[in-house]
């Protein structure tokens, strides 16, 4: 297998808001990390925010930091999201991961929700609500290789969350695409994640649209509309960790998507400057627009092979003028023809 897109993980950053600062102190007090550790990291955030900044980690600190409480306590995570905190006082990770969501009138926006206030408060993944006529699916593509435990922390916060929320009590997966793979939900539900393993492939999951239209248990209006003006300026702060490869990303996602060609001047012209100064903002960030498309076009073949789509009909999804153009490019990606994932399911 083969990365086309020569990203550098140090210009990724994880944001540190509530949610990670309550894992560190949980961390902190199991006596998975080092309490200093854990007390340096929400001392600068607290000063940061004091500052009007947005505080930041960069990926490699994270992960090494998740690793080591991993290390000690491979069902850290789980013990983690129901809330088995040291201090009373402290609010549990449940409470406070359901502020970026639970007071959404439906869970579609809850979903919603959570996609725009950039899933898993990183920069290191995109991430896609995509709305269809019976079904709708969150699907997370990593912009580099991430943990497993990263995919597997999406996966269970909506699997086990969701079931506290909706208004009949359980709102299943329809389908899951685990890192570009195709899998039973129910193989995640006790699965604890895998040490040293990374993947850069699609994470997703699918429900049916009469699920994702119910409405939320914990809905409340003020309250949403009091969430949604409190993250706004977190949001536009955020913006100056995109670049211009997140613009990228978007269009060539959307253009696809919508069956419509896509190239560098249509995109430099969607974004109002020319192809010369898209080609120099790109080049500034160490990427050009071919790697970022052929590498989006690599993870969204495993995706949609994996969802049962023909050789032929992805090809066309992904603005192939051939077949053959596609079978030839996933055979250099992964060094094996793509009808060896076709996963045979009824469209």
């Amino acid at each position: 297998m083969k990365n086309t897109i020569p990203l550098l993980t140090e210009r990724m950053v994880w944001f540190v808001g509530p949610a990670v600062l309550s894992m560190y102190n949980f961390g902190g007090e199991k006596g998975y990390l080092p309490k200093m550790r854990a007390d340096e990291i929400i001392e600068e955030s607290n000063a940061a925010s004091a500052r009007g900044e947005t505080f930041t980690l960069s990926l490699k600190e994270m992960f090494r930091d998740m690793d080591a409480i991993l290390r000690s306590d491979p069902e850290a995570f789980d013990k983690f999201w129901w809330g088995e905190t040291a201090s009373g006082s402290e609010k549990t990770s449940r409470e406070i991961r359901s502020t970026y969501a639970s007071s959404q009138p439906t869970m579609r926006e809850v979903v919603r929700s959570f996609t725009s206030t950039t899933l898993m408060d990183t920069n290191s993944v995109f991430n896609v609500l995509i709305e269809e006529d019976q079904e709708s699916s969150l699907r997370f593509m990593p912009k580099v290789e991430v943990p497993d435990w990263q995919h597997l922390f999406l996966v269970k916060q909506f699997q086990r969350g969701f079931s506290l929320l909706g208004a009949t009590g359980k709102v299943p997966f329809k389908r899951l695409i685990y890192q570009g793979r195709q899998v039973e939900p129910t193989e995640i539900a006790g699965r604890q994640p895998v040490l040293g393993a990374f993947s850069d492939q699609c994470t997703e999951i699918v429900w049916d649209n009469q699920d994702l239209d119910q409405p939320s248990r914990m809905a409340n209006p003020s309250k949403a509309q009091s969430f949604e003006a409190m993250v706004r300026p977190t949001l536009m702060n955020r913006q100056s960790f995109a670049g211009i490869l997140e613009q990228v990303l978007v269009f060539i996602d959307a253009r696809l998507r919508a069956g419509s060609e896509v190239s560098m001047p249509l995109a430099a012209k969607a974004f109002g400057i020319e192809a010369s100064t898209l080609r120099r903002r790109l080049a500034q960030e160490g990427v050009k627009f071919s790697e970022i498309l052929q590498d989006y076009r690599r993870k969204e073949a495993m995706r949609l092979l994996s969802h049962g789509f023909s050789v032929k009909a992805v090809s066309k999804k992904l603005g192939y003028a051939e077949a053959s153009s596609f079978q030839h490019a996933f055979k250099i990606w992964y060094d094996a023809p793509p009808k060896r994932f076709y996963r045979s399911a009824a469209r």
